[in-house]
């Protein structure tokens, strides 16, 4: 029953048309139409129910073995019986097309429902835990589907699921024959399926289940975002292990039945709240929405009985008690804080979170200018000015930064500084980093996403290569795929000779790299923006620098704030960490 387009080789006969093969029933319309056949609503006249009738195209009857894999398949299906699967009736043959006649569900599919929409995560475990169990049913009866996705799942007027259009099942004993056609749904179908036909068992269809769950939780197909769940909309991680594992390509690796995997899936809420039912108010056959969130009901909590009145009075009572000793006992003003001795490595720098200031949120979101009494990301500015073997080991670890600084800058020499600008400059960065942890952390997904599409887009090409071709170049790729994860998931420059046996190959490539480096730029826009809280520290160092006879720290801390202002590029690769 799922909503297809209809293939250009096959027409669906007028309801019509399609009465004069079923005197039993009264044909009332068509319901859907797609390239595996046709389903109308009757009613059958000897017991009043209404009912579905699917049709196959005629070419399906003309092959002898697909016949009596049907029959097979029609027989043990009519023997299941679970509230989650539609119910078969009959089956047969009529004009020379198969047929099956089934339960008719008086509503729309799932796709129809949900279809670019990310459901309230309470009821997608609702929806997927009675489709998995409907499915756990089916494979215990030895009847595979084959074909799991949100078109072939159908919701009653009670928005219970029901999984339908059962045109692709076959038992789970019989093996596919040489020759024979592989069926499924892009995307949905497990790698086996295509890859190794004879191996399908049920943890194939487990594969399509942990695509579903996917889809419901996000709105999208691993396919198109393969970031996990709780990346995508910040769902409980528990979805993220469950897609993970019904997904794996290796379905060894795999819920080994539908069982284990709802049972996992309904320990995600262990104490799940009451969830609104879907009651639809729709005409028959009109599809049903189901909602972004369900409704949820608050329970009133008991009085524990404590007068609420005495609480207050003793909240506000202890607040002003401890106001009056904060102004009575006031911390002295830190001491001044003793400048790094050594910039042999990130050792000497102090990076514990806790000692590091606070930086407003505002400096997450755009350009911090400078205010009165803000702390940096360098920490308190560093006012005395060191001397002895400290400042022996100050003027030895600046001279790189000096001369690095000398030579870009194309100005007269500066001399060494006394106050240890190599170190300084680096707590700044350690800083930034900490701030910038959003934009540099969705930037890192952002470019592992771009590799992994990269890497399924060439693996989906390779597929439409020659068998004896195929395996070889999947090694190719898998190999390559490691050393392009080891490379923080970047895109090469040049694509290796060895793809050029694909098609799509360089168009392929040249998309991926284009992504990537918009990006980089993107990437740096926004950090460029954080860069004012860096600019503020390297100010107020130099405020407090100018006290002190140090004039070459002060024009080194000045070259640092011009290339910021006037490069950020620059400043983006000092926060990443790959300036020179």
């Amino acid at each position: 029953m799922s909503e297809q387009p209809e293939q250009a080789g096959f027409h669906a006969p007028e309801p019509e048309q399609l009465a004069a093969y079923f005197p039993s029933y009264d044909i009332e319309r068509l319901i859907a139409s797609g390239g595996m056949g046709a389903v109308y609503s009757a009613v059958q006249r000897s017991l009043e129910r209404t009912v579905a009738i699917k049709i196959l195209p005629m070419e399906f009857s003309a092959d002898a073995a697909f016949c009596e894999a049907f029959e097979a398949e029609a027989k043990a299906m009519a023997r299941l019986n679970h509230p989650n699967l539609i119910g078969v009736y009959d089956f047969g043959e009529v004009g020379g097309m198969l047929y099956i006649v089934m339960e008719y569900v008086n509503g729309g599919s799932l796709h129809l429902s949900s279809h670019g929409l990310a459901i309230d995560s309470r009821e997608v475990v609702r929806l997927v835990s009675g489709i998995g169990l409907g499915l756990a049913h089916a494979h215990e009866h030895g009847i595979l589907h084959r074909d799991i996705k949100p078109a072939n799942i159908l919701l009653d007027m009670n928005a219970q699921p029901k999984i339908g259009d059962f045109g692709l099942a076959r038992p789970v004993d019989r093996k596919v024959r040489e020759g024979e056609e592989i069926f499924g749904t892009p995307h949905y179908t497990a790698p086996e399926v295509v890859e190794a036909p004879q191996t399908v068992d049920a943890r194939a269809d487990i594969f399509s289940l942990g695509v579903l769950l996917h889809e419901l939780l996000t709105g999208k197909l691993p396919a198109d975002d393969p970031r996990t769940p709780s990346e995508i909309i910040g769902c409980d991680r528990k979805f993220d292990a469950i897609v993970a594992r019904a997904t794996r390509h290796d379905a060894q690796f795999r819920y080994p039945t539908a069982t284990e995997f709802v049972k996992d899936l309904q320990a995600v809420f262990s104490q799940p709240g009451p969830v609104a039912k879907i009651i639809p108010n729709v005409a028959p056959g009109a599809p049903i929405r189901v909602p972004r969130k369900a409704v949820a009901y608050k329970q009133k909590k008991k009085s524990s009985g404590f007068p609420t009145g005495l609480v207050l009075f003793l909240l506000i009572m202890a607040g002003a008690g401890y106001y009056f000793y904060k102004k009575q006992h006031k911390a002295p003003a830190p001491p001044a804080v003793e400048a790094p001795k050594s910039n042999t490595g990130t050792d000497d720098v102090d990076t514990n979170v806790s000692s590091l200031p606070r930086v407003p949120k505002s400096a997450e979101k755009d350009h911090v200018e400078d205010s009165q009494g803000e702390e940096s990301v360098f920490g308190t500015p560093v006012g005395e000015a060191p001397s002895g073997a400290t400042r022996k080991k100050q003027l030895d670890s600046s001279r790189d930064h000096e001369a690095t600084s000398q030579s870009s800058a194309m100005e007269e020499p500066i001399g060494s500084p006394l106050f240890d600008v190599t170190g300084f400059l680096q707590k700044g960065r350690v800083g930034m980093q900490r701030i910038a942890k959003a934009p540099l952390t969705s930037h890192q997904q952002a470019i592992k996403l771009n590799c992994q599409t990269f890497q399924r887009q060439l693996s989906e090409e390779i597929r439409k290569l020659s068998n004896s071709k195929r395996e070889a170049m999947q090694q190719v790729l898998d190999a390559d795929y490691q050393q392009w994860q080891s490379a923080e998931y970047r895109i090469p420059e040049y694509l290796s000779d060895k793809y050029s046996s694909l098609d799509r190959s360089d168009a392929i490539h040249t998309a991926a790299l284009e992504k990537q480096e918009n990006l980089d730029k993107d990437l740096t826009q926004q950090l460029y923006k954080l860069s004012g809280s860096y600019i503020t520290g390297l100010q107020k160092q130099i405020d407090t620098l100018r006290t002190q006879n140090d004039p070459n720290a002060i024009k080194l801390l000045e070259l640092e704030v011009n290339k910021v202002k006037d490069t950020p590029e620059y400043f983006a690769a000092l926060v990443t960490g790959k300036s020179s």
